[in-house]
């Protein structure tokens, strides 16, 4: 599909300035970047990451022990996972449910998590 290319804006980059072409065309009206789109792909790109993602799509909220026996992970190994996902902005500590044991840890999917895996959802199912 192609885009128009508003006047104001080159419809070539420049050589060796594709990155600053695209960050151009696709984020310059936008509070997001080129380099933060990348980083959630990249913590898209692991299997065990996805899985969170897309477990806490469907369940909203999940303590941080029910994410370890879902992925099979000790406590150190389901950090690495989460702090990758918690810096693409992509999970979020969420608070306590009512009722809940206060000293557990919740997590959920934040707005662009939803966008990403909704995005997956129309175009694979």
């Amino acid at each position: 599909m192609a885009v128009e290319t508003p006047p104001d804006r080159p419809s070539e980059p420049e050589r060796g300035g594709l990155e600053e072409y695209v960050e151009t065309q696709l984020f310059a009206e936008t509070i997001d970047s080129l380099e933060a789109q990348i980083a959630r792909k990249k913590a898209l790109a692991d299997p065990v990451r996805y899985g969170l993602c897309y477990l806490l799509y469907e369940r909203e909220r999940l303590p941080r022990k029910q994410l370890a026996t879902a992925t099979g992970l000790n406590d150190n190994g389901l950090q690495h996972h989460l702090r990758a996902l918690l810096d693409a902005n992509l999970v979020a500590e969420a608070p306590t449910p009512d009722g809940a044991d206060g000293r557990l840890t919740y997590y959920r999917i934040t707005t662009l998590g939803i966008q990403e895996i909704e995005s997956d959802v129309q175009n694979i199912g």
